[in-house]
């Protein structure tokens, strides 16, 4: 105990608040624990507790038996384990015998230390890092000696012999300069150079006045009016050549918008409802469409299919009604980061609200024949010229509110359904919602006696989930003919008619143009509705065999069989 304290006025005892006298001495440590000295290695430096951990480190770390070398084996032993980031030098010399057989070899290895720069990290004896040149000198090495062991490293380098010379005359013609550390500084300099520098720089201060120009005006700015506008400026200030050498690629994209502070911005957000809402509706009408499927029609002499059972996938048909809009997919921008106020023009207001009903009734497998139709608003006074400019792969109704009723729907069977299904024997079933036009006695009659189809009713207030329409190919449609009429907008006369008011009888005939082109290609993807029908389930099969095809919408771990030998 150092009295010391004691002679400076600290008190031995300390009365605390219970009035006991507390003994601090008790508390002190009654030794003090003095550094060790610890014990330096002579060969690499390093420093121990203990002399008996120096005798191990330099048992097992500077073995004397290595390259059955003698003496200076342990030497050159630690020393190849050490690495080779800190140049160093090897040479190798060959003594031999008077009758010419070859003698032990003597190798030295001088290695030369940055003093400034002391090599106390951490981990330093198990991360070894070592240059090509050494790899190669290594190798030579070992195939001059006779008899010597090699460890794995060495084995590995004997291994990838031919990949190391390679690379070692990648570095001495210079084009595999430096190490991987000095690469990857040379690559982020110069990835920061290219996010900041612009290679055509006047092109894009032109491209970036006519976006807020464009912006100004309240016109959405999509990322293909962005490529073609900078390819038409690079024409006009540096050349057609240079113009044939701009790409457009994604990368240039996204480095454009960071440079410029540009971002995509909503006009407005959605909500989203509880997506498990409905689960055990629509396990049962899961499980009663497997009986169906797996039934017969009364008086049919039909067989039934192996796997799909009564309706092949070809006779499986879907109905559907999807509001359309003149202006689709204008509520999404371009604009300046940080700007509150986000402005779309258009001709007029309202005209990104329904103005129309577009019918669809796609199959499940094979070519889809049955035109898409629409019903606009009005009572159908248009002259044979007009509609001579409708197009020709899209139907046109008329309707007072352009609407779906019960009268409209006949004729779209008599005028589309009829000629695009056709009257063929095979049994065929249309899945259809609980609308009350297609809930009449008139319709089914219709539909069976007609076309031999029986229409198949989806459970209420879950067709999102379980019809192939609402599942996919509605939305697709419309972003499809929201594309053509961005594709119609890239015309510069087209974008001053647009600005101008669009009588009602131009909205319709291009409605109808862009409706065809978004159906015609949607068409085109052999697979796009069977995959639908398949994940609603109203591809249902008879043996069990794609159950696990079957994923609604928002639904984890859907499975509707509560037992898979009664319901598979």
């Amino acid at each position: 105990m150092n009295r010391t304290l004691f002679d400076c006025g600290i008190k031995r005892e300390v009365e605390t608040r219970n009035g006991r006298l507390l003994d601090v001495t008790a508390t002190l440590p009654k030794s003090i624990e003095l550094p060790k000295k610890h014990v330096k290695c002579e060969i690499c430096n390093g420093l121990f507790t203990a002399e008996k951990y120096l005798r191990t480190h330099v048992r097992f770390k500077h073995n004397s038996n290595l390259f059955n070398l003698g003496k200076d084996s342990s030497f050159c032993n630690n020393h190849v384990d050490s690495g080779l980031s800190k140049s160093t030098e090897l040479h190798a010399k060959k003594a031999t015998s008077k009758e010419g057989e070859e003698t032990n070899d003597e190798i030295t290895i001088e290695t030369k230390r940055n003093p400034q720069k002391p090599d106390n990290r951490r981990g330093r004896n198990q991360r070894k890092s070592y240059k090509v040149e050494f790899k190669v000198k290594t190798i030579e090495l070992l195939d001059s000696l006779k008899g010597t062991k090699t460890k794995k490293k060495w084995q590995k380098w004997n291994k990838n012999r031919d990949k190391l010379r390679a690379e070692l005359d990648l570095n001495k013609r210079k084009k595999n300069a430096g190490g991987v550390k000095a690469a990857r500084q040379r690559r982020k300099l110069v990835h920061e150079k290219a996010q900041k520098s612009e290679k055509y720089p006047l092109a894009a201060q032109r491209l970036m006045v006519e976006f807020k120009l464009r912006r100004a005006n309240g016109c959405k700015v999509s990322k293909l009016w962005l490529k073609q506008k900078m390819k038409a400026n690079i024409e006009l200030c540096y050349g057609k050549e240079e113009a044939a050498k701009f790409r457009g690629s994604s990368n240039w994209f996204q480095r454009f918008k960071k440079r410029h502070n540009i971002s995509f911005r909503h006009r407005s957000n959605k909500k989203q409802n509880s997506a498990d809402d409905g689960r055990e509706t629509i396990q049962r009408f899961h499980r009663n469409l497997r009986k169906a499927v797996k039934s017969r029609r009364r008086r049919s002499s039909s067989t039934l299919d192996a796997k799909y059972g009564r309706w092949s996938p070809e006779n499986r048909y879907n109905i559907d009604q999807v509001p359309l809009p003149f202006v689709v997919d204008q509520d999404k921008t371009y604009d300046v980061t940080g700007n509150k106020q986000v402005w779309v023009s258009q001709p007029s207001t309202g005209l990104d609200k329904r103005q129309a009903t577009l019918q669809l009734c796609i199959r499940a497998e094979g070519e889809q024949r049955v035109k898409p139709a629409i019903v606009f608003r009005g009572k159908g006074n248009v002259s044979s010229a007009v509609r001579a400019e409708y197009d020709r792969d899209v139907d046109v109704y008329f309707q007072r509110c352009a609407w779906m009723d019960s009268e409209i729907n006949m004729q779209w069977v008599s005028g589309t359904l009829l000629p695009g299904v056709g009257n063929s024997p095979n049994e065929k079933v249309i899945f259809a919602d609980n609308v009350g036009f297609q809930q009449v006695k008139q319709f089914h009659e219709a539909c069976r006696e007609e076309i031999n189809a029986i229409v198949y009713l989806l459970p209420e207030n879950q067709t999102d989930k379980v019809q192939p329409i609402d599942a996919g190919y509605g939305k697709l449609i419309k972003s499809k003919v929201g594309e053509a009429m961005e594709g119609w907008l890239e015309k510069e006369a087209n974008l001053e008619e647009w600005h101008d008011k669009l009588s009602a009888k131009r909205r319709r005939i291009l409605m109808t143009q862009w409706t065809a082109q978004a159906w015609r290609e949607l068409s085109t993807n052999k697979g796009l509705c069977k995959k639908l029908f398949e994940k609603t389930g109203c591809l249902m099969t008879a043996d069990g065999s794609n159950d696990d095809q079957i994923r609604p919408q928002g639904l984890e771990s859907y499975v509707f069989y509560k037992n898979k030998h009664i319901y598979s």
